[in-house]
This record gives structure tokens, sequence and C-alpha cells, in this order.
């Protein structure tokens, strides 16, 4: 899905799920905020059309998160249209981390985008984003590898 041709598609996300990640992610801070994103594959890319926040009950919310279990299971039982997972990098770039690769493997085919959110300081401006497919592989003794592969994150004004 987010290769054709070589290149790689965009992602593209509703200008209210920005404001609703942007959102979270300043309520939450210094802490790491989380949660899902729902959508579906559209011509040219995914397009995420909404965001459920979710609790972040990691023993060290600072560094790491962990979504609340039962808003976790609730979500992944109820939600036909669960495509993704957010959350957010408050001290540092938005970029894939070791420990964010590692978590990778416990996510479910559902999930094809990732995006990490890192606050912008002083300005008041939308939080910076970006965007990631899930490509899934296997490795030479058959066993399951997912990896990150960046794509265009565009916000769409209507």
């Amino acid at each position: 899905m987010a290769a054709l041709q070589g290149n790689v598609q965009p992602i593209r996300l509703k200008y209210s799920v920005q404001q609703a990640l942007g959102k979270h992610l300043l309520s939450s801070y210094p802490h790491e905020a989380c949660g899902v994103l729902l959508g579906a594959a559209a011509a040219g890319g995914m397009l995420i059309d909404t965001y459920v926040p979710m609790r972040n009950v990691a023993p060290d919310p600072l560094h790491t998160f962990t979504p609340h279990p039962e808003e976790w299971i609730h979500v992944l039982y109820n939600e036909p249209t669960l495509i993704g997972l957010f959350h957010s990098h408050p001290h540092s770039e938005p970029i894939p981390s070791v420990a964010d690769y590692k978590g990778l493997a416990a996510l479910g085919p559902e999930f094809k985008v990732y995006l990490i959110g890192s606050p912008r300081t002083g300005d008041g401006c939308s939080p910076f984003l970006n965007g990631f497919y899930i490509e899934r592989y296997s490795n030479e003794q058959g066993r399951p590898f997912p990896e990150l592969s960046q794509a265009p994150l565009h916000v769409l004004l209507k």
C-alpha cells in the first residue's frame, strides 16, 4: 500500500485530527500522549479521519507510553476503521526510537500507519508530526518483523 511505482504514497489527515492530536499532546505534556487513528485506504494513500486519545498508564510516562488496557481492548474490538497508532515524544524529535521499533511487533496487521508528534515551543503552532507506514517483512528464519517507512504527511483543510 505504501509504495506505488517506487513512490511512497502520502498519509492524509483531516484538519480536525491534527487539532485533536495537538490538543492531546499538549494536555499530556510533559508525559507522552498516545492514541489510535481511524480511517481507511484512499486513492493514493491513507486517510485518517478520526483520532481516539487514550490514557497513558506506563510506569514511566515521561519516556514511554502504554495505552490503558480497557481503552485499548475497547478500540481493538469496536472500531472497524482502526488503521494506526499515534504517540508523542515530548522532549525529542518525532522520529522513531529504539523502543518504538521494538513495540511494532506487538501491533496487529490492522495497524498500517504510525504517527509521532512533538510539541513546538513558544510559538503556539500545531505540533510537529511525522508519518510512517508500517511495513511487514519476514527474516531469514521466516519470522515476521515490522519496519517503518517515512511517508509525506498532508493535512487536509476541508
